[in-house]
Protein backbone atom coordinates (compact mmCIF):
# COMPACT_ATOMS: atom_id res chain seq x y z
CA UNK A 1 0.00 0.00 0.00
CA UNK A 2 2.87 2.46 1.17
CA UNK A 3 4.61 1.56 -2.64
CA UNK A 4 1.35 2.10 -4.42
CA UNK A 5 0.53 5.61 -2.62
CA UNK A 6 4.12 6.77 -3.35
CA UNK A 7 4.22 5.64 -6.82
CA UNK A 8 0.83 7.71 -7.45
CA UNK A 9 3.00 11.19 -5.24
CA UNK A 10 5.37 10.96 -7.42
CA UNK A 11 3.11 10.77 -10.64
CA UNK A 12 1.03 13.37 -9.68
CA UNK A 13 3.99 16.00 -8.58
CA UNK A 14 5.42 15.14 -12.03
CA UNK A 15 2.79 15.75 -14.02
CA UNK A 16 2.44 19.20 -11.95
CA UNK A 17 6.24 20.29 -12.18
CA UNK A 18 6.15 19.03 -16.34
CA UNK A 19 3.57 21.95 -16.27
CA UNK A 20 5.24 24.48 -14.57
CA UNK A 21 8.36 23.50 -16.35
CA UNK A 22 7.80 26.33 -19.30
CA UNK A 23 7.62 29.12 -16.31
CA UNK A 24 10.68 31.31 -16.76
CA UNK A 25 12.17 33.35 -14.47
CA UNK A 26 12.03 37.04 -13.44
CA UNK A 27 14.80 38.67 -14.61
CA UNK A 28 14.80 41.19 -11.89
CA UNK A 29 17.88 41.09 -10.65
CA UNK A 30 19.26 43.56 -7.32
CA UNK A 31 15.97 43.25 -5.82
CA UNK A 32 16.59 41.15 -2.77
CA UNK A 33 18.77 41.41 0.28
CA UNK A 34 19.91 38.69 1.74
CA UNK A 35 19.71 38.02 5.80
CA UNK A 36 21.96 35.53 7.49
CA UNK A 37 21.88 35.02 10.48
CA UNK A 38 25.49 33.80 11.94
CA UNK A 39 26.47 31.88 14.92
CA UNK A 40 30.23 31.10 15.64
CA UNK A 41 30.04 30.33 11.51
CA UNK A 42 34.42 31.21 11.04
CA UNK A 43 34.76 28.17 9.21
CA UNK A 44 32.24 28.79 6.43
CA UNK A 45 30.67 32.21 6.58
CA UNK A 46 33.02 33.31 4.08
CA UNK A 47 32.78 31.26 1.52
CA UNK A 48 28.82 31.70 1.57
CA UNK A 49 29.18 35.57 1.44
CA UNK A 50 31.66 35.32 -1.37
CA UNK A 51 28.74 33.16 -3.17
CA UNK A 52 26.05 35.55 -2.51
CA UNK A 53 27.59 38.38 -3.72
CA UNK A 54 28.13 36.78 -6.87
CA UNK A 55 24.65 36.05 -7.26
CA UNK A 56 22.89 39.10 -9.74
CA UNK A 57 19.55 39.23 -7.71
CA UNK A 58 21.14 39.96 -4.74
CA UNK A 59 21.25 43.65 -3.86
CA UNK A 60 22.95 43.63 -0.35
CA UNK A 61 23.90 41.45 2.17
CA UNK A 62 22.76 41.98 6.35
CA UNK A 63 24.76 39.44 8.44
CA UNK A 64 24.14 39.73 12.20
CA UNK A 65 26.34 38.41 14.02
CA UNK A 66 24.23 36.68 16.88
CA UNK A 67 26.89 36.88 19.75
CA UNK A 68 29.55 34.82 18.11
CA UNK A 69 32.31 33.90 20.31
CA UNK A 70 34.47 32.56 18.03
CA UNK A 71 36.04 34.96 14.79
CA UNK A 72 32.68 35.35 12.76
CA UNK A 73 32.84 39.11 13.96
CA UNK A 74 35.92 39.49 12.80
CA UNK A 75 35.60 38.45 9.45
CA UNK A 76 32.53 39.55 9.42
CA UNK A 77 34.33 43.12 9.80
CA UNK A 78 36.46 42.44 7.42
CA UNK A 79 33.92 41.98 4.58
CA UNK A 80 31.81 45.09 5.59
CA UNK A 81 34.66 47.41 5.53
CA UNK A 82 36.12 46.79 1.78
CA UNK A 83 32.56 45.95 0.63
CA UNK A 84 29.67 48.51 0.80
CA UNK A 85 26.90 45.97 0.08
CA UNK A 86 27.55 43.98 3.29
CA UNK A 87 25.70 45.90 6.24
CA UNK A 88 27.14 44.09 9.64
CA UNK A 89 24.87 44.02 12.90
CA UNK A 90 26.27 42.68 16.22
CA UNK A 91 24.21 41.76 18.97
CA UNK A 92 24.12 39.80 21.83
CA UNK A 93 22.54 36.42 21.39
CA UNK A 94 18.84 36.36 21.00
CA UNK A 95 18.44 33.33 18.91
CA UNK A 96 18.19 32.66 14.90
CA UNK A 97 14.18 34.18 14.85
CA UNK A 98 15.32 37.51 16.79
CA UNK A 99 18.59 37.16 14.47
CA UNK A 100 16.27 37.24 11.05
CA UNK A 101 14.12 40.10 12.30
CA UNK A 102 17.09 42.38 13.20
CA UNK A 103 18.28 41.72 9.80
CA UNK A 104 14.58 42.42 8.21
CA UNK A 105 14.44 45.60 10.22
CA UNK A 106 17.59 47.16 8.11
CA UNK A 107 16.39 45.95 5.05
CA UNK A 108 14.70 48.61 2.04
CA UNK A 109 14.23 45.82 -0.33
CA UNK A 110 10.77 44.85 -1.40
CA UNK A 111 12.12 40.70 -1.48
CA UNK A 112 14.12 39.20 2.02
CA UNK A 113 16.12 35.99 0.97
CA UNK A 114 16.62 33.97 4.12
CA UNK A 115 19.86 31.30 4.63
CA UNK A 116 21.88 29.93 6.60
CA UNK A 117 25.84 30.64 6.68
CA UNK A 118 26.96 26.59 5.96
CA UNK A 119 24.63 26.98 2.38
CA UNK A 120 25.48 28.11 -1.23
CA UNK A 121 23.11 29.21 -3.53
CA UNK A 122 24.72 28.96 -7.64
CA UNK A 123 24.98 32.22 -8.26
CA UNK A 124 25.24 31.20 -11.76
CA UNK A 125 21.53 29.88 -11.93
CA UNK A 126 17.78 31.86 -11.76
CA UNK A 127 16.96 30.12 -8.80
CA UNK A 128 15.99 33.31 -7.21
CA UNK A 129 14.58 34.58 -10.33
CA UNK A 130 11.86 31.65 -9.95
CA UNK A 131 11.39 32.60 -6.54
CA UNK A 132 10.73 36.17 -7.66
CA UNK A 133 8.32 34.66 -10.68
CA UNK A 134 6.15 33.08 -7.76
CA UNK A 135 6.22 36.17 -5.74
CA UNK A 136 5.08 38.25 -9.12
CA UNK A 137 1.99 35.66 -9.38
CA UNK A 138 0.90 36.63 -5.80
CA UNK A 139 2.89 34.34 -3.50
CA UNK A 140 3.97 36.32 0.28
CA UNK A 141 6.83 33.36 0.85
CA UNK A 142 8.05 31.12 -1.50
CA UNK A 143 10.27 28.03 -0.26
CA UNK A 144 13.40 26.39 -2.36
CA UNK A 145 14.92 22.84 -2.01
CA UNK A 146 17.95 22.63 0.26
CA UNK A 147 19.94 19.88 -1.02
CA UNK A 148 23.50 18.10 0.47
CA UNK A 149 27.00 19.96 0.04
CA UNK A 150 28.54 16.63 -0.90
CA UNK A 151 32.16 18.12 -1.07
CA UNK A 152 34.16 16.70 0.75
CA UNK A 153 31.73 14.86 2.49
CA UNK A 154 32.02 11.37 4.28
CA UNK A 155 29.75 8.43 4.50
CA UNK A 156 26.54 10.00 6.23
CA UNK A 157 25.80 13.16 3.83
CA UNK A 158 26.08 10.73 0.77
CA UNK A 159 23.31 8.23 2.25
CA UNK A 160 21.88 11.56 3.01
CA UNK A 161 21.70 12.67 -0.52
CA UNK A 162 20.40 9.99 -2.25
CA UNK A 163 16.66 10.71 -1.49
CA UNK A 164 16.88 14.26 -0.36
CA UNK A 165 15.87 16.46 -3.52
CA UNK A 166 13.93 14.04 -4.79
CA UNK A 167 11.96 13.04 -1.54
CA UNK A 168 11.86 17.09 -0.84
CA UNK A 169 10.38 17.91 -4.57
CA UNK A 170 7.51 15.17 -4.45
CA UNK A 171 6.63 15.40 -1.04
CA UNK A 172 6.50 19.60 -1.01
CA UNK A 173 4.98 19.88 -4.61
CA UNK A 174 2.19 17.12 -3.81
CA UNK A 175 1.63 19.04 0.00
CA UNK A 176 0.71 22.39 -2.10
CA UNK A 177 -1.75 21.03 -4.34
CA UNK A 178 -3.67 19.03 -1.51
CA UNK A 179 -3.00 21.61 1.27
CA UNK A 180 -2.46 24.45 -0.47
CA UNK A 181 0.51 25.11 0.59
CA UNK A 182 3.81 23.20 1.52
CA UNK A 183 5.10 21.68 4.65
CA UNK A 184 7.37 24.37 4.93
CA UNK A 185 9.70 26.96 4.08
CA UNK A 186 12.87 25.85 4.78
CA UNK A 187 15.45 28.20 6.70
CA UNK A 188 17.91 27.32 4.54
CA UNK A 189 16.18 28.49 1.14
CA UNK A 190 13.33 31.36 1.68
CA UNK A 191 11.87 34.56 -0.26
CA UNK A 192 9.92 36.38 1.54
CA UNK A 193 7.74 39.87 1.07
CA UNK A 194 9.80 42.11 3.83
CA UNK A 195 6.37 43.51 4.57
CA UNK A 196 5.07 40.20 5.63
CA UNK A 197 7.43 39.46 7.79
CA UNK A 198 6.88 42.64 9.77
CA UNK A 199 3.67 41.82 9.89
CA UNK A 200 4.43 38.36 10.87
CA UNK A 201 7.66 37.90 12.54
CA UNK A 202 9.96 35.24 13.19
CA UNK A 203 9.77 33.82 17.07
CA UNK A 204 12.14 31.77 19.24
CA UNK A 205 9.34 30.23 20.90
CA UNK A 206 10.59 26.63 19.16
CA UNK A 207 13.28 25.41 17.98
CA UNK A 208 12.15 25.18 14.68
CA UNK A 209 11.50 29.04 13.88
CA UNK A 210 10.98 28.22 10.03
CA UNK A 211 8.14 25.98 11.00
CA UNK A 212 6.20 27.78 13.21
CA UNK A 213 7.05 30.56 10.82
CA UNK A 214 5.36 28.93 8.01
CA UNK A 215 2.52 27.46 9.51
CA UNK A 216 2.03 31.07 11.01
CA UNK A 217 1.52 32.65 7.31
CA UNK A 218 -1.10 29.96 6.20
CA UNK A 219 -2.93 30.22 9.71
CA UNK A 220 -3.02 33.96 8.41
CA UNK A 221 -4.16 33.45 4.84
CA UNK A 222 -1.41 34.37 3.73
CA UNK A 223 0.33 32.49 0.01
CA UNK A 224 2.70 29.96 0.79
CA UNK A 225 4.57 28.63 -2.21
CA UNK A 226 6.81 26.03 -3.42
CA UNK A 227 9.41 26.16 -6.29
CA UNK A 228 11.87 23.47 -7.23
CA UNK A 229 13.61 25.54 -9.47
CA UNK A 230 15.40 27.17 -6.57
CA UNK A 231 18.28 24.05 -5.00
CA UNK A 232 20.34 25.64 -2.44
CA UNK A 233 23.34 23.23 -0.79
CA UNK A 234 23.99 22.89 3.13
CA UNK A 235 26.40 21.44 4.53
CA UNK A 236 25.53 17.43 6.02
CA UNK A 237 26.29 16.12 9.43
CA UNK A 238 28.87 13.36 9.57
CA UNK A 239 28.18 11.27 12.32
CA UNK A 240 25.52 9.21 13.67
CA UNK A 241 25.46 11.74 17.32
CA UNK A 242 24.84 14.82 15.04
CA UNK A 243 22.56 13.61 12.96
CA UNK A 244 20.46 12.01 16.20
CA UNK A 245 20.66 15.50 17.53
CA UNK A 246 19.49 17.29 14.07
CA UNK A 247 16.70 15.23 13.50
CA UNK A 248 15.89 15.70 17.37
CA UNK A 249 15.42 18.99 17.16
CA UNK A 250 13.26 18.81 14.09
CA UNK A 251 10.98 16.11 15.43
CA UNK A 252 10.13 17.60 18.45
CA UNK A 253 9.59 21.19 17.10
CA UNK A 254 7.37 19.40 14.48
CA UNK A 255 5.28 17.97 17.88
CA UNK A 256 5.42 21.35 19.31
CA UNK A 257 4.10 23.27 16.68
CA UNK A 258 1.62 20.60 16.06
CA UNK A 259 0.23 21.43 20.01
CA UNK A 260 0.91 25.60 19.00
CA UNK A 261 -0.98 25.55 15.65
CA UNK A 262 -3.68 22.93 16.54
CA UNK A 263 -6.16 25.18 14.57
CA UNK A 264 -4.72 24.11 11.69
CA UNK A 265 -4.96 20.35 12.07
CA UNK A 266 -8.23 20.02 10.50
CA UNK A 267 -8.17 22.80 8.26
CA UNK A 268 -7.36 21.80 4.54
CA UNK A 269 -3.69 22.53 5.06
CA UNK A 270 -3.80 19.89 8.29
CA UNK A 271 -5.24 17.15 6.83
CA UNK A 272 -3.06 17.26 3.72
CA UNK A 273 0.08 18.78 4.54
CA UNK A 274 0.94 18.74 8.23
CA UNK A 275 -1.23 15.31 9.35
CA UNK A 276 0.51 12.93 6.85
CA UNK A 277 3.63 12.74 7.89
CA UNK A 278 2.82 12.50 11.19
CA UNK A 279 0.26 9.60 10.12
CA UNK A 280 3.07 7.97 8.23
CA UNK A 281 5.15 7.90 10.72
CA UNK A 282 2.91 5.86 13.22
CA UNK A 283 1.92 3.32 10.58
CA UNK A 284 5.25 2.62 10.04
CA UNK A 285 5.91 1.95 13.23
CA UNK A 286 2.78 0.34 13.68
CA UNK A 287 3.68 -2.05 11.18
CA UNK A 288 6.96 -2.92 11.39
CA UNK A 289 7.13 -3.29 15.05
CA UNK A 290 3.61 -5.69 14.77
CA UNK A 291 5.98 -7.63 12.22
CA UNK A 292 9.47 -7.51 13.72
CA UNK A 293 7.56 -9.20 17.52
CA UNK A 294 5.79 -11.60 14.86
CA UNK A 295 8.88 -12.85 13.22
CA UNK A 296 10.88 -12.88 16.37
CA UNK A 297 7.90 -14.89 18.02
CA UNK A 298 7.58 -17.34 15.69
CA UNK A 299 11.50 -17.77 15.62
CA UNK A 300 12.67 -16.51 12.30
CA UNK A 301 15.18 -13.23 13.29
CA UNK A 302 16.74 -13.63 10.12
CA UNK A 303 13.83 -12.42 8.36
CA UNK A 304 13.42 -9.03 10.03
CA UNK A 305 16.18 -7.56 7.36
CA UNK A 306 13.41 -8.72 5.01
CA UNK A 307 10.80 -5.79 6.21
CA UNK A 308 13.20 -3.14 5.56
CA UNK A 309 14.47 -4.06 2.35
CA UNK A 310 11.55 -5.61 0.38
CA UNK A 311 12.03 -5.12 -3.35
CA UNK A 312 9.28 -3.23 -4.01
CA UNK A 313 10.67 -0.49 -1.98
CA UNK A 314 14.75 -1.40 -3.42
CA UNK A 315 13.32 -1.06 -6.79
CA UNK A 316 11.89 2.51 -5.70
CA UNK A 317 14.59 3.57 -3.59
CA UNK A 318 17.60 2.73 -6.34
CA UNK A 319 15.08 4.94 -8.85
CA UNK A 320 15.44 7.90 -6.72
CA UNK A 321 19.21 7.12 -6.09
CA UNK A 322 19.80 7.50 -9.77
CA UNK A 323 17.72 10.98 -9.83
CA UNK A 324 19.72 11.69 -7.01
CA UNK A 325 23.02 10.88 -8.83
CA UNK A 326 21.85 12.72 -12.10
CA UNK A 327 21.54 16.21 -9.79
CA UNK A 328 24.72 15.50 -7.94
CA UNK A 329 27.03 13.84 -10.63
CA UNK A 330 27.74 11.02 -8.54
CA UNK A 331 26.68 7.55 -9.78
CA UNK A 332 28.18 6.14 -5.84
CA UNK A 333 24.38 7.40 -5.42
CA UNK A 334 22.81 4.63 -6.54
CA UNK A 335 24.39 1.78 -4.98
CA UNK A 336 23.76 4.06 -1.64
CA UNK A 337 20.28 4.56 -1.85
CA UNK A 338 18.92 1.77 -0.06
CA UNK A 339 20.98 2.85 3.15
CA UNK A 340 19.15 5.62 3.16
CA UNK A 341 16.88 3.50 5.51
CA UNK A 342 18.91 4.44 8.08
CA UNK A 343 16.92 7.67 8.03
CA UNK A 344 13.61 6.01 8.30
CA UNK A 345 14.42 3.99 11.33
CA UNK A 346 16.59 7.39 12.80
CA UNK A 347 13.22 9.42 12.38
CA UNK A 348 10.93 6.36 13.29
CA UNK A 349 13.23 5.87 16.90
CA UNK A 350 13.57 9.47 18.04
CA UNK A 351 9.81 9.91 17.58
CA UNK A 352 9.46 7.20 19.84
CA UNK A 353 11.77 8.80 22.45
CA UNK A 354 11.35 12.47 22.00
CA UNK A 355 8.22 12.75 19.73
CA UNK A 356 5.40 11.92 21.67
CA UNK A 357 6.51 13.46 24.68
CA UNK A 358 7.54 16.84 22.70
CA UNK A 359 3.66 16.57 21.73
CA UNK A 360 1.92 15.74 25.21
CA UNK A 361 4.74 18.72 27.10
CA UNK A 362 5.11 21.30 24.23
CA UNK A 363 8.71 21.00 25.53
CA UNK A 364 11.96 20.93 24.21
CA UNK A 365 15.46 19.58 24.06
CA UNK A 366 18.08 22.72 24.18
CA UNK A 367 19.20 23.45 20.90
CA UNK A 368 22.22 21.72 19.42
CA UNK A 369 24.96 24.06 17.11
CA UNK A 370 25.41 22.29 14.24
CA UNK A 371 28.76 20.82 13.48
CA UNK A 372 30.76 22.72 10.81
CA UNK A 373 33.22 21.58 8.42
CA UNK A 374 36.14 23.85 7.32
CA UNK A 375 36.76 20.68 4.45
CA UNK A 376 33.75 21.19 2.75
CA UNK A 377 33.85 24.92 2.20
CA UNK A 378 37.65 24.87 1.68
Amino acid sequence: MKTILFLVTALVAMACLLARARQQPARRYRSIDAIIPAYNEELCIADSLRNLLANPYINKLIVVNDGSTDKTASILDLFAAILPRVVVIHQTNTGKGGALMAGVARSAAPYVYLTDADTLLPPDGDGLGHMIAEMERGADAVGGIPSSNLTGARLLPHIRATVKVPMIVIKRTFQQILGGAPFIVSGACGLFRTSVLREVPFSDRTKVEDLDLTWSLVAGGYKVRQTSRCVVYSQECNSVKSEWLRWRRWIVGYAVCMRLHSPLLLTRFGLFSILPMFLVVGLGVGVYGAAMLALAGAGQPHAIPGIFFPLSWLAIVSLVGMVSAVHHRRWLLVPLAPAAVFYQVLSYSIWIVHGLRGLLTGCEPQRDKPVRYKHVVA
